[in-house]
């Protein structure tokens, strides 16, 4: 390791149960042909530990089927193709591995502020099969317009995600009303390596839970596609290919939720957006220790908890619709 690798790499603020007991709930099921979408910038869609889960593209801007980033500029990245591969990446000996690796992608660019183009992004999403739509991103000001999409694809028993943001400020704040806050969402925040919210998670009353996402200020981070594809950013630290980078981000917290709830939808089809958003709940971790205050199993900072893929698999395996 390099000595500056070194000083961000620090073994004891790695908790050894930060993890979301992902290995044992594959035990399981690894969300076989699953149907998620991810609503984003784009992706490398030749990108090596993506490309054989990829069920279907679209661009929502131009109504077109071009996702890619085709830029040489490493700074136009693709912030989706990160979000992608902690969906699917498969275990093909390549990089790294999505919580439902097994699972289909829809990968859906969408990156112009437009409810015309969010709600024709989101309609793609449900009229080609998804079960689960994954969305990093957020306004915090949120349109009747996509309130009402949100509504109609909760009412389709398609689960949807989003991430709570990356200022570590209370979404409860007057004039915030964001997309991870809207009642027909899961809203997530983020865990870090030393098993606790990370500190640049943003909260609020009606966020749902957190999951894992990194913290580079106390490590690497998690390993995750470089969002630029194959061209390579600067955060690989030499340990890994072009291909791959370090990051941290609600960004990543929200596609590994939306993994671990295609593999409930994979081993339950019928289980409602409702089910989900109460299973993911109850069999949630409760994390912080001494620095967390649960009322009613509910921490303003931690929300519900940190989710449990095991027990949510084994959960949504038990209901009979």
């Amino acid at each position: 390791m390099s000595s500056a690798l070194n000083d961000k790499y620090i073994i004891e603020k790695i908790d050894k149960d930060a993890d979301i007991n992902i290995l044992e709930a594959w035990e399981i099921t690894k969300g076989k042909d699953v149907i998620i979408a991810v609503i984003d910038d784009g992706a490398d869609i030749n990108h090596e530990d993506l490309k054989e889960n990829i069920h279907l593209v679209y661009n929502a801007d131009n109504n077109s089927n071009d996702i890619s980033n085709k830029s040489n500029d490493i700074s136009s990245a693709s912030h989706g193709n990160s979000c992608a591969g902690f969906v699917a990446s498969p275990i093909n000996g390549l990089g790294t591995i999505g919580t439902a690796p097994e699972s289909k992608l829809i990968l859906i660019k969408q990156d112009v502020q437009d409810d015309v183009k969010t709600i024709a992004a989101f309609e793609y999403a449900k009229n080609n099969g998804a079960k689960v739509i994954s969305c990093s991103w957020g306004t915090e000001d949120v349109s009747e317009a996509i309130i009402s999409e949100l509504k109609s694809l909760y009412d389709a028993n398609i689960t949807v995600v989003f991430a709570s943001g990356n200022n570590g400020k209370s979404l409860d704040t007057s004039g915030i009303n964001d997309e991870s806050e809207v009642q027909w969402v899961l809203g997530i925040g983020v865990s870090a390596e030393n098993n606790d919210v990370a500190s640049y998670s943003n909260y609020g009353e009606n966020i749902d839970l957190i999951a894992p996402g990194g913290d580079t200020q106390n490590s690497t981070g998690i390993l995750g596609l470089d969002d630029t594809g194959t061209q390579g950013s600067s955060e690989n630290y030499g340990l890994v290919s072009n291909s791959y980078a370090f990051m941290d981000g609600t960004s990543f917290a929200t596609p590994v939720t939306a993994g671990v709830i295609g593999l409930m939808y994979s081993v339950n089809p019928n289980i409602t957006p409702k089910q989900v958003r109460d299973i993911l709940i109850s069999t949630a971790i409760k994390i912080g220790e001494d620095n967390a205050s649960y009322i009613n199993g509910f921490d303003t900072k931690r929300a519900f908890g940190k989710i449990n893929a095991l027990k949510a698999v084994q959960e949504a395996k038990n209901i009979i619709n």
